[in-house]
């Protein structure tokens, strides 16, 4: 052997000794082995269950020996974990609240980064901002969709539809048609201009101290979105006002009817129309949470995400008191009963039911609010496993991504929660977060940047 072929012959055994053992396929192979995992679908949960991600994609999942274990995966130990999908909230608010101040004027791009982040922290992966959001998120929702930014995945609505002189009547950017043509070119203005993934439109007239929409204007609305292919969401509080939003073609209800129970005929409505319902019941019990004492203000994750004023204020007795003594409170009460004896009879009638939670403002704290949603459905009739399935299959459907998100199927992303507690024994068990994954991906919650810089001088002055 010539002294160039032995050199060649050692640089050869160097090479196949430095390659690594994994083939180049069985890189981006994990599996989580061990957990129960209940995957949106069925109706039990599968035990010992194997899931196989090659990428950001669920290749294959079942229980333990069903399911083959490739060659050179990297393999998680996950037993006696659970492990759910993704949440989807429907109807939130994010980058307006600053300590224990809402202001528009707050708004801006590092605000919509880090209530992106709250949200992933708790496992929401998407993310529907419902009717009020400004310039800045455009940017930021083209960053999100080319992978430049991250946090949960954002839905807007844009600004939302409301009378003349209503809602929120100091909010000059929301648009407020007069007749039915101009509803139909301002819906083609926002589509133009906004690009927003749902229209929201309110239909309520706080009790009779403002004018609302009325039918003819949106009815236009509705009709002219469904023309450039874009569901509808409705702020609404009176039954008879949902009932002919439903006539008219409304996708999804924001709220529970409040005003009294439903009826007969709404809920054959909902149901023959494909309606979906959001109950909001975190917050519609907001006040009450801290009036009657809160039982969440010791989470792990508050003091992590949200700034010390706030914890610090919402946790005082002097906060809480002024709650409990407010004479409105009573009145609050029974309208969040009426609230969850609705979605009872929703649930009952098999109309599908999605979260939403008006998570956003001052002490309705982003991700965990979608979690007490949760527990509230299930006091108010669901079962741990159906208030699942609505925090996750029947969110992804209504934003028609069932066909990549909201369930652990095989060719599904592999956005999931890793649970060190079973929440079908106890739904607060969803806030019992070990990981959070997306995208394949587990994510490194210690190191989102979450913000809590308070309010400039020139916003203090706005406010």
């Amino acid at each position: 052997m010539t002294r160039k072929t032995y050199l060649t012959f050692l640089a050869s055994l160097l090479l196949v000794a430095c390659q690594p053992t994994t083939t180049p396929e069985s890189q981006d192979l994990v599996v989580i082995e061990g957990a129960t995992v209940i995957d949106g679908v069925s109706s039990t949960p599968i035990e010992n269950a194997v899931i196989v991600i090659d990428g950001d994609t669920i290749q294959a999942i079942g229980s333990s020996g069903s399911v083959e274990v490739p060659a050179g995966a990297q393999t998680i130990d996950a037993t006696g974990k659970t492990i759910i999908p993704g949440i989807f909230n429907l109807h939130a608010h994010l980058a307006r609240a600053e300590g224990m101040e809402t202001n528009d004027q707050f708004y801006n791009r590092e605000r919509i980064q880090r209530d992106a982040n709250r949200y992933l922290y708790y496992g929401i992966t998407h993310m529907v901002s419902l009717g009020l959001d400004q310039e800045p998120m455009i940017g930021f929702l083209a960053d999100q969709r080319a992978g430049r930014t991250g946090g949960a995945r954002l839905y807007s609505a844009g600004y939302g539809f409301a009378a003349k002189d209503g809602w929120i009547p100091n909010n000059p950017n929301l648009n407020r048609p007069t007749t039915p043509d101009e509803a139909r070119q301002l819906v083609q203005k926002l589509v133009q201009e906004k690009q927003p993934d749902v229209i929201k439109i309110w239909v309520d007239d706080r009790l009779g101290a403002l004018p609302k929409l009325t039918p003819e204007l949106y009815g236009a609305i509705i009709e002219e979105a469904h023309n450039q292919g874009i569901k509808v969401m409705a702020h609404m509080y009176y039954l008879e006002d949902t009932k002919e939003l439903i006539r008219r073609g409304v996708d999804g209800l924001a709220h529970s009817v409040r005003d009294q129970e439903v009826d007969d005929e709404f809920l054959k409505l909902a149901k023959e129309n494909g309606v979906t319902q959001v109950a909001t019941l975190a917050g519609h019990s907001s006040r009450l949470a801290y009036a009657d004492g809160p039982d969440f203000l010791d989470d792990p994750g508050l003091p992590v995400l949200f700034p010390p004023l706030v914890l610090e204020t919402v946790s005082g007795q002097e906060y809480q008191e002024n709650l409990a003594n407010d004479p409105n409170l009573q009145s609050t009460r029974e309208v969040y009963a009426i609230a969850a004896k609705n979605l009872a009879k929703v649930l009952a009638a098999g109309i599908p039911i999605a979260i939403g939670t008006d998570s956003g403002g001052p002490g309705r704290f982003q991700g965990l609010w979608e979690h007490r949603e949760m527990e509230l459905m299930v006091k108010a009739g669901l079962t741990p496993m159906q208030a699942i399935q609505a925090a996750t299959a029947n969110g992804a459907k209504f934003l028609g991504l069932e066909n990549q998100y909201g369930t652990l199927e095989p060719g599904k992303i592999a956005d999931l929660i890793i649970l060190g507690a079973d929440p079908l024994e106890d739904i607060r068990n969803t806030r019992n977060i070990d990981e959070v994954w997306m995208n394949g991906e587990r994510v490194n919650r210690d190191e989102l940047p979450i913000s809590t810089a308070p309010p400039t001088a020139q916003e203090r002055e706005t406010n």
